[in-house]
């Protein structure tokens, strides 16, 4: 019954805006902050010239190492996102495509820690949203036996310099700065941690619906207008505090909205800076985002095509080949 109550829940969620907050995760708070601590020794700890020349540097085809400062622009739009990151994949698998060449030892030892976590949390999310969808309880999970595209991602926003912060907030227009621009996550659904829900230096996130997961078409009014920013009342933090395991952000990525004909939206998002004091702060955030294997073709269930007028919107495709065509379209990879 109390799966069922949930699943409710997330199905309402997910057919608004696809974005979740799930307490008690059975994710332990020590965990999350060690890990957060030892993703702080790498970014801040190390210095430029050995996370750009040490550390095994991140392409599309591995998706795994250091991405550097001002690398990536989520939306192409825009100039280039003002983060850095480090990717880890499942280092259990044997694809040996993970490498923490150079890393503090801290840093291995807790993001293969942390990942164990989540690969039990995602599993259990993922038939929470099959039952949500009245698909087979095992329906997204079977996906899921290798989890060789799964990816837990650390990211490090520096204090931004004088005028990084030119129209930021509602006055963030296309061609403004931002920490992460405007984008969907590329697969079924993310898991997003915050250092600590309660210091305004984790302040930031904004999301908004859309249908498909694709901004490409998007005209200047998307970036004003509909989007929400990502804070909680004081009764919630209240509970979050005293809950014995953390509390983890979930959106939906334009994977799962493509595979549910949009009958659940894809989660838009971006980090803005909201404050002087946001803007002069370090902001870290740890994501993991759940990708079906590599082989998995992912089409539309003939469920949904009755629900959503009788007509599925996308073609089939392979989850990699999706994954692919994204990751190129963010490392600013030419296909």
């Amino acid at each position: 019954a109390a799966q069922h109550c949930t699943a409710k829940e997330i199905d309402g969620a997910n057919k608004r805006h696809g974005f979740v907050c799930l307490r008690n995760t059975g994710i332990p708070k020590s965990l999350l902050q060690s890990t957060f601590n030892s993703t702080q020794e790498l970014f801040v700890g190390l210095d430029e010239e050995v996370k750009n020349k040490t550390l095994k540097q991140i392409d599309p085809v591995t998706n795994v190492g250091y991405s550097g400062f001002c690398k990536e622009s989520l939306n192409r739009k825009r100039k280039p996102d003002l983060k850095e990151a480090f990717n880890v994949r499942n280092t259990s698998n044997g694809s040996g495509t993970c490498s923490f060449q150079g890393t503090p030892e801290e840093f291995q030892r807790r993001s293969v820690e942390l990942w164990n976590e989540l690969k039990v949390l995602g599993y259990r999310f993922s038939v929470c949203c099959a039952v949500a969808l009245g698909f087979e309880k095992d329906f997204f999970s079977k996906t899921f036996s290798t989890m060789d595209l799964c990816t837990l991602r650390m990211l490090h926003y520096p204090p931004c310099a004088d005028g990084d912060d030119e129209d930021y907030g509602t006055n963030a227009s296309s061609s403004s700065p931002v920490r992460v621009g405007e984008h969907t996550d590329f697969g079924l659904f993310t898991f997003l941690f915050v250092r600590d829900f309660q210091d305004k230096s984790s302040h930031g996130l904004q999301v908004k619906a859309v249908e498909g997961g694709d901004l490409s078409s998007t005209g200047e009014d998307f970036y004003f207008e509909g989007w929400n920013d990502v804070v909680f009342d004081e009764e919630t933090l209240g509970r979050i505090d005293e809950d014995e395991s953390c509390a983890v952000i979930v959106n939906t990525g334009a994977l799962m909205a493509r595979w549910t004909n949009d009958y659940w939206l894809a989660t838009a998002h971006r980090v803005i800076v909201p404050s002087e004091e946001a803007r002069l702060s370090h902001r870290y955030s740890i994501a993991m985002f759940f990708d079906p294997d590599k082989e998995t073709i992912c089409s539309v269930h003939p469920k949904l095509i009755e629900e959503t007028g009788g007509k599925a919107k996308y073609a089939p495709i392979k989850s990699i080949d999706y994954l692919m065509l994204k990751l190129n379209e963010a490392q600013g990879v030419k296909s």
